[in-house]
Order: structure tokens, then sequence, then C-alpha cells
């Protein structure tokens, strides 16, 4: 008789938030799927079976946040390459692209990737192409036009979420910050989508943001170091971040680099405030800038304090939950899609580190060792 199953990991210790689920267990799956998860499955019962033994099994990691028009913006990156390598099956691009260029990257990057990509497309027609000159996308409203982005967003709705807007000094400057917002909630309600802020080094308060948003929506860079953070002036926590929480809203992290101060971070987590949703902000850093794949921002945040099983949700179920796919995607679930990946969770002594200077030492990391992606193994492809 045929194998039913199409591949096997066999041994490996299964952590599963969305099932409440750790412990040892072997996964299998069939036709794109998982099909099978019960802690022993006959090992003739697959054409190719994995041992795992020893190592981590979670869901097909999911990043909210990178850059990966690739092709158009010399600050992103190739979607495999930053992605499956490290677990990450389903990423979702943050605005590089506007309605203008953004059949682009669903034409020569989304549709040749391996990874599974989404997207929101930036409020400023162009996205983030202008940063290649050192301008502002939004310091010229002209750049943003409301009925074309709803338009493009209605016409791609299979890989477009919503719309994304950078709320900060160097992208609206003061004076076009509330308007841009504004128009970005116009596009957001227009569609029935989801919006993504910018909340890093922006020139209003943070309770105005939140007051913009609704539930769904994406506040991104939640821990910066600059004004206008989770803190007040006494590092407390701002009871506005705790009721956005509470509304609904996704506080993510979209580390960067340059966009999280560790210090922030720790205090928050200290206070009981954990980011929602994990991410990267992935893409081509300046010399001297550290930005970490997704496997590295979850061992920053194991070293901060938050638990191994809320550290892999927030990469999993709540990331999937936050691009409206809980049922399809961040779970190993029977019969969901078939994306898995495995990690040794190393001991030792680890340092990360953050733009402004800060450490944060760890005992533990998390290094990717093999990713599923659609029931099957991914290999990188033969280097020529």
């Amino acid at each position: 008789m045929a194998e039913p199953y199409d591949l096997l990991l066999t041994g490996g210790e299964v952590l599963d938030p969305s099932q409440d689920l750790h412990r040892r267990c072997d996964v299998a799956f069939a036709q794109g799927r998982v099909a099978a998860l019960a802690p022993s499955l006959p090992l003739d019962s697959a054409r190719e079976v994995i041992d795992v033994s020893g190592y981590l099994v979670t869901p097909g990691l999911i990043d909210l946040h990178g850059h990966f028009f690739y092709r158009g913006w010399p600050g992103a990156v190739a979607p495999d390459a930053a992605c499956l390598t490290a677990g990450v099956t389903t990423a979702v691009d943050a605005g590089s692209t506007g309605w203008g260029n953004y059949p682009a990257l669903e034409a020569y990057v989304m549709r040749a990737a391996q990874t599974r990509l989404y997207a929101f497309v930036h409020l400023c027609a162009i996205g983030l192409v202008s940063l290649t000159a050192r301008v502002g996308e939004l310091h010229n409203l002209a750049f943003a036009q409301v009925e074309q982005a709803i338009a493009c967003i209605e016409e791609h709705r299979e890989r477009v979420l919503g719309v994304k807007v950078r709320i900060d000094h160097r992208a609206t400057g003061a004076d076009n910050a509330l308007p841009a917002l504004a128009m970005a909630r116009q596009v957001a309600e227009a569609t029935g989508t989801r919006m993504m802020v910018h909340v890093s080094g922006s020139p209003v308060p943070l309770a105005t943001l939140f007051a913009a948003m609704r539930p769904g929506d994406i506040a991104t860079h939640i821990f910066h170091g600059h004004p206008h953070g989770v803190l007040d002036a006494d590092g407390r926590l701002r009871p506005e971040v705790r009721q956005a929480q509470e509304q609904g809203i996704y506080l993510d992290v979209g580390h960067a680099g340059v966009h999280i101060d560790l210090t922030v971070a720790r205090a928050a987590l200290a206070q009981g405030c954990w980011p929602n949703t994990l991410s990267t902000d992935i893409h081509q850093p300046p010399p001297g800038r550290v930005v970490y794949d997704l496997p590295g921002v979850m061992s920053t945040f194991l070293a901060l304090g938050m638990p191994l099983a809320a550290v892999v949700a927030s990469v999993t179920c709540n990331a999937a939950a936050a691009l409206g796919q809980a049922h399809e995607l961040g779970t190993l679930r029977v019969g969901s899609v078939g994306d898995a990946a495995v990690f040794a969770l190393q001991e030792g002594e680890f340092t990360f580190v953050d733009a402004a200077g800060n450490r944060v030492q760890g005992s533990q990391r998390l290094v990717p060792l093999l990713t599923v992606k659609g029931g099957r193994r991914w290999r990188p492809p033969p280097e020529d």
C-alpha cells in the first residue's frame, strides 16, 4: 500500500500555542497540509521521514513586517533567502510600494517567491522608493491619492491586507502627520481592511494615533525609544497602551535595529505589556546597524524575559490572526496549511543589541534547522 504521507517529522518537541500544545509529538504532512499529529506515527507511513528528536517543532513562522521589493528598492531583501532559511514561511511587505508600483511587487517578487507573501499598500503612491533620494514620502501630500489606493486594494484583495502609513517626522513632518493618518483611515474604512501605522518618531502623541485606529489595526515599532512612546516620563506604561491592546489593536515590534529600544522593551514587559506580534522590519541595513532575522528577534525577547510559548505565539497564531488567517496559518492543526519550522534551542551566553547601544544578555537562542513549506521540506536552490 502506498504511503499516506509525503513527509513525517518524528520525535520532536512540538510547541503550537494555537492548540495549547507543548509535548513530544510526530507531525505528518500530505497534499500540502498537516495530515496527522500524534505522539507516535508509523515510520513506514511516509515517503520521507526526518528524525527531529531533541529539537523544537513549531508552525511555520510569520513575519508581519518586512521589506521585499528587492527588484525596485535597494533597501529591500529577497524574500526566500531572508525568510525560508529562518523558518519563516509567510511574510508581509509593510508598505515598500504604494498603488503606483504595487503591481510590480506582485508580478516580479510575490509571484516568483516560494515564501507566502502579503502586503500593505503604502498611502504614498510610490511607497518607500522616495527614500532612495532621501525624501520623506509624505512631506508632500500630493503623493497620497486616496481613491487610487482604494482601487489598488480592491483589485488585489488576495494579497493586499490594507494600508500602511508612517507617522514619523522623517516621513510626514509635523504638519502632515494628522492629515496623512486621516487619509489612511479613509482608505481602510472604504475597503474594510486593516491599517498598519508606523509609530516610531511620531510628532504626535501615541494616544492620538490609537484614537484613529480600530480593532485589527497594527501599531508597528511599538517599543521605540523616541518621544511619544509607550512609557511616560517616569517609566510607567501609559494607560492608553493597555487600552489599545484590550480594544484589539495589535502591538507589533518591527525591530529593524533602529526602531527598538531594549530598555523600553524590558520596562514594558516587566509591567505586563507583551507585544502581540514580533516582527523584523528586515531590510538591507546601513553600516553599523544590526537587523535580526525572526529567530534573532525571538531570541532577543526570550532574553528580555518573555516566555517561550508567548514568543512562539507572537510569530504564529497571533500573527495569523493579525492577517485574518487564523484558520489556515500559524498552526499545526490537522487540515491546516502544511508549514512548519524546526529549531535548536541552544544554551549559552548570547548578546542582543539595538541601534541605541543597549544590550541584553540571554542564555538561550533559537537556531533554525529545517523549514517545511506546503508539506515538503524546503531546500535552498543550488548556488550557481
